[in-house]
């Protein structure tokens, strides 16, 4: 990052120091935050696995910044010595307080789901391919669109399947009840 930019992102969301602060709560803190964001990345995975919608998993995220940020916004400043802009401190709640309950409850929901599998079917209602990764760009992955119960679901499947899923009419899922009511994706296919 350019000198000036970093002057710039400092004199607008950091006002100046107010204190010393605490440096053993401040490291604290950023463990956590560091642990939260690793938790969301984590998260991704029982997210794609997991039948349910994305306003969910977001209100669920961003909710704990809305309510912390004012509770705590004097106390972090004295903490890490530095009067920070409020966005920060809504930055720093969603990603290690609401990281941290987002992935309690999936992890929830994911983890202690009945054993009991259920094959449903679905009509396939759109198909498309997306791009490879960054070193493959040619190699693209086909997916599905099918109404799961009223939400649009995308499957997505490899390369090697890509003339069965184009040409698919309908799509064969194995799932399981989830904990918290939200179905698990134990595996798909189609036809």
């Amino acid at each position: 990052m350019s000198r000036s930019l970093e002057n710039i992102l400092r004199k607008n969301l950091v006002k100046g120091r107010v204190s010393k602060g605490n440096k053993k709560l401040d490291n604290i803190i950023v463990f956590l935050f560091i642990l939260g964001i690793a938790l969301l990345t984590c998260e991704i995975y029982i997210y794609r696995k997991t039948l349910i919608e994305l306003k969910i998993p977001l209100m669920i995220w961003l909710t704990p910044g809305i309510v912390l940020t004012p509770i705590f916004y004097n106390k972090l400043n004295d903490i890490d010595g530095m009067k920070a802009h409020w966005s920060l401190h809504y930055i720093l709640h969603s990603c290690m307080t609401g990281a941290f309950v987002l992935f309690s409850f999936m992890a929830v929901n994911y983890f202690f789901a009945d054993n009991e599998v259920v094959s449903k079917e679905f009509k396939v209602q759109e198909t498309g391919s997306l791009a490879g990764g960054k070193r493959s760009r040619n190699k693209r992955s086909p997916y599905v669109v099918i109404n799961y119960e009223g939400m649009e679901k995308q499957l997505v499947f490899s390369n090697s399947q890509m003339d069965k899923v184009m040409n698919s009419k309908s799509a064969v899922l194995k799932v399981r009840k989830g904990r918290l009511g939200f179905d698990v994706l134990e595996n798909y296919t189609v036809k």
